[in-house]
């Protein structure tokens, strides 16, 4: 076993997430406030409830190691704190600031123990900060943490479209559930089968875990193209072909071991290697219930573009061909590979297994455009596969990366209960029929998994719980508060505070208008008000657009205090603005130029809606947008000349580009790069197009601000990262480019080594708000 020697417990200092010079007393929010604002990453239980590990990050100082993360998310600035379920004896079990290095994903073994966790901690000669993630154990009897494996394992990218999606259930601790190491974001590729063995997923020889390989691939295989061309020995192609069998060999060398860790002898044991295509579909495991068996999915290559039809869904799992087996957990690497039934060619999601063992469920679809899914039945001694509802189908988009709503279940008398609707009738809603093979579905009541928790604090968010006992945070404009429910007649408990430099942060206030759009609808517009605001004062406005956004209230995403980066919107309120987030609806179909002429139709009104309240200065309007909000940026200004500045991060400019564009991420993924890109589904469904450009080239241009570049007038600055996964830097550099012909004013960041959020570097962060701070203020004048 490789040991780590403990360090010794630091206790918080003023609290979590301070340590940082709080701002003097009513002072405005700076992007130092948000930059240094900390998260809690998860919370795990241990068996008895006397125990609390909690995964806190530390802020992104000049000592951390960056790049691998949009740096709220990034899970290698954390670090697992232990803490008594009554609040006492607070202690940090890792300290990974000395060394860079970041721990995460806790989960208690079945007596608690021990605890298992992710790592990127270096040791010996490795570098700081680390060079993959691994797999470490805590031990109450000698309070030492120690690396299980030299390994790479297998891990689950943050936000947007995962690499390596993972699912693993079926743990003694979790009841049965998917282990998470953070909601909705992240899934463990581990999980405790007794007190002594761990089932892992771990990388083969030569690859390295997500985290490190999102952002670093792609730089590690320029160095490597350098070196080729230079020697001149080896040829740096990087074959795409719409015949995915011509490129079977090079997606087969996606992979990934299931192996069992002696946790006490550190001796690892190989069950299988299995496909793990990396970018689309959740490679899953379900243990059974006596622990000698996993029902097994893993995603083989993405389904052809050709055969998932028009629109299809933007859900992962639903583009990516799967395999079904099952594998013995005894160590006898006894893994056998099921036939997919004709009328479930296409494997979806994994269910529940039986309490006594013998079967388990799944979904699968009979086609690849089949929105529906039907629920199977596997007879794990015999491999058998059984549909005991045909008429009953599911939703095949209720399936993702994250923890989801299942659709099958079994009751006490190893029943199963199957939620969905009669194929017959697809207006009915979905709910829970009793089925059995040979037998028409019946109705059946399904009771919840648990009973909800009362006397929650308002707007409490619940981070775990166990039985009645729950911890939960509260985020208020003062600090994060961290609570678990007290014993008996007793108050909850104060666990920790997080982030009390905000405390002395002079916010400013939120507030909502109503307007007319220009449909006639009755609309509402969210507003960021500067912290002295006065009211009669006119001030500068500057104008967050998203397209498909509805204000509905004054608690909404936008309105969020504790948004990162540059997306807080209270940064540009305390730089003297009124901010306004407009209502933007969007009409079912858009049709040729549908959906750039509608841009303006929730914007503009809510604008005149601010100066006819005396709020702002018509003169001194501002626009600015990310992502669709960058599209939607390019779109006003190309129709209006409203604004005195723009500012569009990371948009679209030309949809036939977008929707072909490959993934500037994906260089270094030989023979599959071709398929990393999901922007065709996007522009089909997400935003509307519902057809290629091949089917309809008008109606991609007619949408694309490229067209009208020739109408811009207003100054504009723009924002883009060099690898970003949704719209590549080549939108930003045509508009610019033509922009720059015409001698229009533009400004154009490149962000070298950025995707989409502009987010992995705090420097880069800094920049970037600094660089919109400045436009606003030479243009708007606060």
């Amino acid at each position: 076993m490789y040991r780590m020697r403990m360090l010794k417990p630091m206790l918080p200092s003023l609290v979590l997430g301070a340590g940082l010079a709080a701002p003097a007393a009513g002072a405005p929010l700076s992007i130092d406030d948000v930059l240094n604002t900390v998260a809690v990453d998860r919370v795990s239980i241990s068996p008895d409830g006397r125990e609390v590990a909690i995964v806190v990050q530390r802020p992104p100082s000049r000592d951390e190691v960056a790049g691998r993360a949009p740096y709220e998310i990034d899970p290698s600035r954390n670090d697992v704190w232990l803490i008594g379920s009554d609040g006492g004896n607070l202690r940090n079990l890792t300290v990974g600031a000395k060394s860079a290095a970041g721990y995460w994903c806790p989960q208690w073994s079945p007596t608690g123990e021990r605890l298992a966790m992710l790592s990127t901690q270096p040791e010996r000669d490795e570098v700081r900060g680390g060079d993959a993630v691994r797999l470490y154990v805590w031990s109450r009897s000698d309070q030492t943490v120690s690396r299980l494996s030299n390994r790479a394992v297998m891990t689950q990218t943050r936000y947007g479209s995962p690499l390596n999606a993972l699912d693993l259930k079926g743990g003694p601790v979790s009841g049965g559930k998917s282990e998470a190491c953070r909601s909705y974001n992240e899934n463990a590729p581990f999980l405790w089968l007794d007190e002594r063995r761990i089932l892992l997923v771990q990388m083969p020889l030569g690859q390295n875990s997500a985290l490190f390989a999102q952002y670093g691939r792609p730089a590690e295989n320029a160095g490597e193209v350098a070196r080729r061309l230079r020697e001149g020995r080896e040829t740096t192609v990087d074959v795409a072909d719409t015949d995915r069998a011509v490129l079977a060999a090079s997606t087969a060398r996606y992979t990934a071991e299931i192996v069992v860790i002696d946790v006490v002898t550190a001796r690892t044991q190989v069950l299988a290697q299995v496909p793990a295509y990396p970018f689309r579909g959740m490679l899953s495991l379900s243990v059974s219930p006596d622990r000698k068996s996993a029902a097994l999915l893993a995603p083989i290559r993405a389904v052809p573009p050709s055969l998932l039809g028009p629109a299809p869904s933007l859900v992962q799992d639903t583009q990516v061909e799967k395999r079904l087996g099952v594998l013995a957990l005894d160590g006898t690497r006894d893994l056998k590979w099921l036939p997919a039934p004709p009328t479930g060619r296409y494997p979806l999601d994994l269910l529940d297994w039986s309490p006594d063992s013998k079967r388990f469920a799944f979904r699968a679809r009979a086609s690849a455009d089949d929105p529906a899914a039907r629920t199977f039945v596997v007879s794990r001694s015999g491999g058998r596969i059984e549909l005991p509802a045909p008429s009953l189908v599911s939703d095949a988009s209720d399936v993702g990366t994250f923890p989801h709503e299942l659709s099958a279940a079994w009751d006490d008398r190893a029943g199963l209960l199957v939620r969905g609707r009669p194929e017959a009738d697809p207006d009915a809603a979905s709910r829970w029929w009793r089925v059995a093979v040979g037998e028409p579905p019946r109705p059946a009541a399904r009771a919840p998994d648990e009973e909800p928790l009362a006397n929650l604090p308002q707007d409490a968010e619940v981070l775990a719980r166990r039985g009645s006992y729950a911890i939960w945070q509260l985020r208020t404009p003062t600090g994060v508060l961290v609570q678990s429910s007290g014993q008996g007649d007793a108050g909850p408990h104060n666990l920790l505070t997080l982030n009390s430099h905000l405390a002395r942060v002079d916010w400013g206030r939120v507030e909502t208008i109503r307007y007319t759009g220009r449909g006639g609808q009755d609309l509402k517009g969210l507003v960021v008000l500067p912290p002295d605001y006065k009211r009669g004062a006119r001030y500068p406005l500057a104008v967050w657009v998203y397209p498909g956004t509805i204000i509905r209230g004054e608690k909404e995403y936008w309105s969020d205090k504790y948004l990162p980066g540059i997306y807080n919107l209270q940064l540009y309120a305390a730089q003297g603005y009124v901010v306004l987030v407009p209502s933007m609806p969007l009409p079912a179909e858009v049709g040729a130029g549908g959906l750039y002429r509608v841009m303006p139709d929730g914007v503009l009104p809510a604008i005149d809606k601010a100066v006819d309240l005396g709020m702002v200065d018509p003169r001194r309007v501002a626009v600015f947008g990310h992502s669709w909000g960058g599209y939607a940026v390019y779109a006003l200004v190309s129709q209006t000349d409203r604004f005195k500045a723009a500012v569009a991060i990371s948009g679209i400019t030309d949809y036939t580009a977008m929707h072909g564009n490959f993934d500037r991420g994906a260089a270094g993924w030989m023979g599959i790069s071709q398929d990393k890109s999901e922007n065709a589904a996007i522009a089909e469904a997400n935003h509307r197009l519902q057809l290629g450009p091949f089917a309809d080239p008008v109606l991609y241009a007619t949408n694309s601000p490229i067209t009208y570049v020739a109408k811009v007038e207003t100054p504009l600055l723009m924002a883009h990262g060099s690898l970003d996964s949704r719209a590549g830097i080549e939108h930003a550099q045509s508009f610019f480019t033509e922009l720059d012909r015409q001698g229009k004013r533009a400004r154009l960041l490149q962000y070298q080594g950025e995707d989409h959020a502009i987010a992995l570097s705090s420097a880069n962060v800094r920049s970037l708000f600094g660089e919109i701070v400045a436009w606003l203020r030479r243009y708007l004048q606060p």
